[in-house]
This record gives structure tokens, sequence and C-alpha cells, in this order.
């Protein structure tokens, strides 16, 4: 690799499964997305093609990767400027970690290029600062899921810190989502919606969620991981805008899934499955069509947890 040039493939990923809010994230093995980066004299130019280009959003002027590209040629005097070319996998504004699978490829490629050896914390803090262009804050967790792979917990901010888990074998996940138009703001708009307040009762029902939730990674339990996504703070909220959330939750549950979820700030919605007792297809099936029966064209897919942010092999 081209000291001047790098390509990699940054992964999908979901956050808060349920009772995680900015805390839990998972890498997903597809889709993903596909960013190279090139040396040029100077400025930031950014470029985006690929997953239904006909329906891609246009790239704000302070986009996620002219940010990330900036912060770190700041922190580090790079005396040099960045074409980034995004091929995208990744469909934009869902909630499947488009905007932290670029803000991580730019972290990483840079990293790599001018061999800044960087450490994965070290670009989760970085990375994260790409997330103010889309969320209004530098939330961490579908970039460290994307940088570290597998399930990761955020267990703190300040000072930041990464805990990750390889999740079970057996684990699969189904996501839908329809399509429907969505703003360059939906996810600072999905965090709006939270809550400033909270009864402490329901404090108590999401850190006990979350806690088996991350048991049950730990111990490779993918009943108790589904059954512990459950979040009594955020998702009510956010469901409303998320046209046939109940029906998809219900069709994924009937289906066979072990549990499911709002996917970061949607309108994607997840579902995790235990391959040995679940055809994931089927389920992805029902959610698509339960989307579906709401009026709205849906896509949906089945894959597994997958690995962090690396080098193009093409």
């Amino acid at each position: 690799m081209s000291p001047s040039q790098a390509t990699v493939i940054a992964p999908a990923t979901t956050a808060n499964l349920g009772p995680g809010f900015d805390v839990f994230g998972l890498a997903l093995k597809h889709p993903h997305d596909k960013i190279t980066l090139a040396t040029i004299p100077v400025g930031i130019e950014v470029e985006a093609s690929g997953f239904s280009e006909q329906h891609l959003p246009p790239l704000p002027k302070r986009s996620t990767a002219s940010m990330v590209a900036e912060c770190i040629t700041e922190e580090f005097n790079l005396k040099t400027g960045f074409k980034i070319e995004i091929d995208r996998g990744i469909m934009p504004g869902m909630g499947l970690g488009s905007s932290a699978a670029t803000a991580t490829a730019v972290a990483y490629g840079i990293n790599r290029m001018f061999n800044l050896n960087l450490n994965n914390k070290e670009l989760v803090r970085l990375a994260a600062k790409g997330e103010t262009a889309s969320a209004g804050y530098a939330h961490a967790d579908n970039v460290a899921a994307a940088i570290y792979g597998g399930f990761i917990i955020v267990r703190s901010y300040n000072p930041l810190e990464i805990v990750s888990i390889k999740p079970p074998t057996d684990l699969e996940v189904c996501a839908a989502y329809p399509h429907v138009p969505t703003s360059a703001r939906k996810t600072a708009i999905a965090r709006s919606v939270v809550p400033k307040q909270v009864p402490m009762e329901k404090v108590v029902h999401n850190v006990g969620s979350a806690s088996a939730m991350a048991a049950g990674f730990a111990s490779r339990d993918i009943d108790l991981i589904g059954a512990s996504m459950s979040d009594v703070v955020v998702e009510h909220e956010r469901a409303a805008l998320i046209p046939g959330y109940q029906k998809v939750k219900d069709a994924a549950l009937k289906a066979g899934a072990c549990g499911v979820a709002i996917s970061g700030a949607g309108p994607a919605m997840i579902a995790l499955i235990n391959k040995r007792k679940t055809e994931a297809s089927k389920v992805a099936e029902a959610m698509k069509g339960a989307f579906e029966s709401t009026g709205f064209k849906a896509s949906a897919f089945a894959t597994s947890p997958g690995k962090g942010i690396h080098v193009s092999e093409m």
C-alpha cells in the first residue's frame, strides 16, 4: 500500500441494542463501505457513490469525513490535504452506522498512511469527533464497534474506556428498514426526543437489562442477550418516529427472534437470532413484510456479527 493512498473496509454497525444507549455497539459482517483516501496538496475533498446512489443524500459542507480528516491533520500537524472517496454499501440515514463507517475509515486510513501508531482507543476518540456532523454529539458506540469489531461496551466517556467481547458463534442478526426519506439531521432529531429526566424505576429496569445483556455476551447465552433487549427510556419515544415499529417487532418475535430493538437512531430495526433454533432469513422476511404492510417499500437482510475495520484486499 502506497503511503500516499489507503483503501479500507468499514463495517455497518448497530448501536444501543435496546437498553445500551450510547454504550452498546455491535459490528456486522455485512454490509460495509469501501473508503479510499489519497493525499492532495491542500484541502479536503469528499465524494460518495455506491449503494442506491440515486437515493444518496447530498454530502453536507462539513461532513463526517471532512471533520475527522481536519481534526487529525490539525492534531498531528500533517502538511497535506486529502481526497476521500466513499463507495457506500451501507444505506445512509437508516441507523446502521453509515457515518461511523466513514469516520472510522478516515481515522484508520490516515493512521496507516502516516504511521501515527494510534491504538484502537485513540482511533475511537478521533473517529467519534466525526459523529458530531450527523448527531451533534461525539458518541462512540458505533465507531468503537466499527474499530474493535464484535460487541463493545463504552464503559466510560471521560476517560474513554472500551470493553470488547467476542459474540457467540451462533448469533445472527437481521436488519430491516423502510424506504422513507430521512433528514441529514435525522440522528440529531432522534436524540432530541430522548427524555432529559427519567423516573428511578425506569433507570433500574434499564440497568438490569443492560447488565443482563453484557452477561449474556460474556457467557455466550443468546437467549439471555435477546431477552435483555428491553429499553423503557429511549425506545418508546423513538418508536413514534418509525412507521410500523410494533408490527415489525411482533413479526420478528413471532418468526423466532430472541429479541428486537431499534438500530441506533433508526428507522432500521434489528432482531437477534440463535441460528440453532431459527432461520434468520425467515425473520428478515417477516420484518420486511411488516414494514411493507404500513404502505412503505422496505429492505431487509440477515448477517452475523463481524470484524472491525481493515485494509481492503482488492
